[in-house]
């Protein structure tokens, strides 16, 4: 059997090519941009910026507008961190010039990375700038917000009437007769109506008169004042249900020749005896009611039956809580001529000014006080445009295009 010497093994043996030494590696893995840990510390420095801004947005005042461009710088610290920094423990800042280097020595590419660090870069530096020219200043534009609604009840307002103190033509207001006051109907044998359920009717509302004529000044303007002021008990329950509200007054124009000629120079005609009206919601008083804007004088004819149909108007005036301003449609029957005294019996009773007010229905308007945007309304708006930035970055960062 022959026997074979084996010579020594060749140098440039092709299966010794194969293999390497174990210390040494056959290559070394490509460097990903953007970097995965500097994308996520510039995820998480987005969420601390973004959640801050978007509390900030209920607050609309030049201190949260320059807070919510304020907060924005730190992100963008960390961006350049990312792009020029994170690949190293400790960031350089002449690495800045090296930057088109960084795409030639075979960094590779992450699509993905790519997207997120562009999207979140457009809206960090968008919505600051939306916010500053857009929300901000809808934020803080007042403007009147309107609806309706039906309900089920309301309560009878207060009024007042007014005498002027300079007009020899008006009514004289007197209380040495008490006024009278009916819900329902006219009927002097009528229970109080604090003594019976809110809205029961007939009853009587008399106690709500003034006891005495007071002195009131508008717009430098001295008046007499008599007032009803209306409380809890005088509810209407069904649309048309009636108030009936009388006041006494004389008429001195009217009895004696010499006031009677008075007033007629003072006015260039001898006019039916007037007063002026006021009326407004039971919770304001007479002179934050004027002050404010939810009421105001309205001359009617004292000598008649006049009757007052209510619109329920509830709004807000700047500064002050919802009331309601009533839209007041006005009607008259005066009487055929003066016939009254203050001392007179029969049918020269007292001279007396009956006003009768009702809701025709209960369909009330409401107006009040808002602003072009609300928080909800800016956090929606830069949600929407988040939307478009992702699209952004979906297309610019190359993901759109990318099929590996």
């Amino acid at each position: 059997m022959p026997i074979y010497q084996l010579g020594p093994l060749s140098q440039s043996a092709p299966w010794t090519q194969l293999y390497s030494s174990p210390s040494t590696p056959s290559h070394t893995a490509p460097v990903i941009f953007p970097p995965p840990r500097g994308v996520l510390w510039l995820t998480l420095s987005w969420v601390a910026w973004i959640v801050p801004t978007v509390v900030l947005f209920n607050w609309a005042t030049p201190v949260t507008r320059t807070a919510i461009v304020c907060i924005w710088v730190p992100f963008f610290l960390v961006l350049v961190l990312l792009l020029f920094g994170f690949d190293k423990n400790i960031p350089c800042a002449d690495r800045i010039a090296k930057l088109p280097k960084k795409f030639l020595r075979g960094h590779q590419y992450n699509y993905n990375l790519g997207n997120t660090v562009l999207t979140l870069s457009i809206s960090a530096l968008v919505l600051p700038w939306l916010y500053y020219k857009f929300w901000y200043p809808n934020r803080t534009k007042s403007v009147i917000i309107s609806d309706q609604d039906t309900v089920d009840s309301v309560y009878f307002p207060s009024l007042t009437l007014f005498q002027r103190a300079d007009w020899t033509s008006q009514a004289n207001l007197d209380v040495s007769v008490p006024g009278k006051c009916f819900l329902g109907w006219y009927d002097e044998s009528a229970p109080d109506c604090s003594d019976v359920e809110p809205g029961v009717t007939p009853c009587q509302c008399a106690g709500s008169w003034d006891e005495k004529v007071t002195d009131f000044q508008w717009h430098n303007t001295s008046y007499r004042a008599l007032t009803l002021t209306s409380n809890s008990s005088m509810m209407s329950k069904v649309p048309t249900t009636q108030m009936i509200a009388q006041a006494f007054f004389n008429c001195k124009s009217y009895q004696n020749p010499h006031d009677s000629s008075k007033a007629l120079s003072d006015s260039s005609m001898l006019l039916s005896p007037s007063l002026w009206i006021a009326i407004y919601d039971p919770t304001l008083d007479l002179a934050s009611a004027l002050e404010n804007g939810y009421t105001r004088m309205v001359l009617i004819n004292a000598n008649g039956v006049t009757a007052i149909n209510l619109g329920l108007n509830r709004r807000q005036a700047p500064n002050t809580s919802p009331a309601y301003d009533y839209k007041l449609s006005v009607s008259t029957i005066p009487a055929a001529r003066v016939n009254c005294g203050a001392t007179s019996t029969g049918s020269t009773a007292p001279c007396h000014i009956s006003l009768f007010l009702q809701f025709p229905s209960f369909d009330r308007q409401n107006s009040r006080l808002g602003v072009e945007m609300k928080w909800e309304e800016v956090v929606a708006a830069a949600g929407s445009w988040f939307s478009l930035f992702q699209i952004a970055g979906w297309i610019f960062s190359g993901l759109a295009f990318h099929t590996g």
